[in-house]
């Protein structure tokens, strides 16, 4: 009897212990599902985050580009611009016009120009062969360059030329010419604007007078030509139709044999051209 209930005991005790062994596993289960879904649950995380990385690549990309668009179009914005007029044509533009806004006296639209008394060329063909070199020296100096005419068989009244720099708001308006003069001894280069009292454009006087200082200064400081003045004068119909400031450019004389001839040469000419763009740059360095 005692060795059979010894036996159900130790049954008994067997039973639990299997039991409590099962239950163990279970719990063993539970624990690795639970680390499973866990890991499982992190897993779109990490591929959410490489998404945002790839999308803020994408913004970081999106934004340089905006920002060089920008840098460029502030570039263009910054850009001065510089309306070059060669003088006079080989065809001329005809009729009468205005002195100036609102002025009864009438003046030629244009004229032919003076020509070298030694070289035979004409001043309408020096004035574009100048022009057309300092449009290139300036653009390399990053300017925006507009021409009032780009060939001798343009006909192209004053007003027009003046419109051209007034239609697009010019930072300067620069008009290249020779001069001649009876007299065969005379020499030398001047600018010309036109003056305080000016009953046409007298807001713009006072950049107009530094313009051609400016330029008269350098422009006889490299070609080593004898330095004349600034005449301040309301007699030039297009200084007159302008509305920014501007300028003419008196070379040299053509009348004089020397000058003219100098004037000719490439490398004289190339001081000429170095000399208008450094008076452009002193100006623009101020205004």
């Amino acid at each position: 009897m005692k060795r059979a209930l010894y036996l159900l005991i130790v049954l008994f005790a067997l039973c639990g212990c299997t039991q409590k062994a099962h239950v163990k596993t279970i719990s063993e289960n539970r624990q690795t599902n639970q680390a499973q879904k866990q890991k499982n649950k992190k897993a779109p995380k990490k591929a959410d985050s490489s998404v945002d990385t790839v999308d803020n690549e994408t913004n970081s990309t999106t934004t340089d580009s905006q920002s060089n668009t920008v840098y460029e179009n502030q570039n263009a914005i910054d850009k001065r611009i510089i309306v070059l007029d060669p003088g006079h044509s080989a065809v001329v533009a005809t009729g009468m016009e205005p002195l100036g806004p609102g002025s009864t006296e009438q003046k030629a639209a244009d004229a032919s120009g003076t020509s070298g008394v030694s070289s035979g060329v004409p001043e309408y063909e020096l004035t574009l062969n100048v022009s057309l070199q300092l449009k290139e020296v300036l653009e390399q100096r990053g300017y925006q360059v507009i021409m009032t005419r780009e060939s001798n068989d343009v006909p192209i009244s004053c007003i027009q030329r003046a419109e051209v720099a007034n239609n697009a708001n010019a930072d300067a308006y620069v008009r290249i010419h020779a001069n001649g003069s009876e007299n065969s001894n005379a020499k030398g280069a001047m600018t010309i604007c036109t003056t305080a009292n000016s009953p046409y454009n007298s807001t713009i006087y006072g950049e107009s007078k530094a313009l051609s200082e400016a330029i008269l200064d350098k422009y006889c400081e490299i070609t080593g030509c004898n330095k004349e003045y600034v005449w301040e004068t309301d007699t030039m119909s297009g200084n007159n139709w302008s509305k920014v400031p501007v300028t003419i450019v008196e070379m040299g004389y053509m009348t004089n044999p020397e000058e003219d001839m100098l004037m000719q040469s490439t490398e004289y000419q190339q001081k000429m051209v170095q000399g208008i763009a450094d008076g452009i740059d002193v100006y623009m360095e101020n205004h």
